[in-house]
């Protein structure tokens, strides 16, 4: 008699690789924002050096952990989390916080910007320049199948096995002459 196997639900797969990940995006983010307290602490004494150069560089250690956690992300082949990617500048794997690495405006280019559906959130990072375009407000199409389903039709990719109502054209060879 051999034992049941119990239902247990299973964990996380690669579970020490998203601890991992998130490990290096909470250090990266603590070093970001620990960094600019710091400077604003020591900025008090240079006042006149900030007014001359505003923008913060977050510290290369922090930068090298942005890139070790994509680096790790895509050797692992881990889906990271839409917010996660929306707060990790792309080009040069800084934490965008808005207020200290990054800048956020919004932007209607619509005539007038009479379209409010035509908001995109721009934010662009102070170190490198980038700026990521996101869509604010906008509510996303439902997938093809969820639309058919709520009309109660089915898609026309699912017609494969419907008699086709198209009429059938005589050719001049299919004539026989009387």
């Amino acid at each position: 008699m051999a034992k049941d196997k119990s239902s247990k639900p299973k964990g996380i797969p690669n579970k020490h690789l998203h601890a991992r990940t998130t490990f290096l995006y909470q250090a990266a983010t603590y070093l970001t924002l620990h960094a600019s307290v710091d400077r604003n602490k020591a900025g008090a004494a240079e006042a006149d050096l900030s007014e001359t150069c505003p923008t913060q560089q977050p510290p290369s250690l922090a930068l090298q952990l942005g890139a070790d956690l994509h680096t790790v992300s895509r050797k692992a082949q881990l889906r990271l989390s839409v917010d996660l990617k929306r707060s990790m500048c792309k080009s040069c794997n800084a934490v965008l916080i808005p207020g200290h690495t990054a800048t956020q405006m919004t932007e209607n280019q619509s005539k007038w910007s009479k379209k409010p559906w035509a908001d995109v959130l721009v934010i662009s990072c102070n170190r490198c320049g980038s700026k990521k375009r996101l869509p604010v407000g906008a509510k996303r199409q439902p997938k093809k199948h969820q639309r058919f389903a709520a009309q109660g039709t089915t898609a026309p990719s699912d017609m494969k096995g419907v008699e086709s109502t198209t009429t059938l054209v005589n050719t001049a060879s299919d004539r026989s002459p009387s």
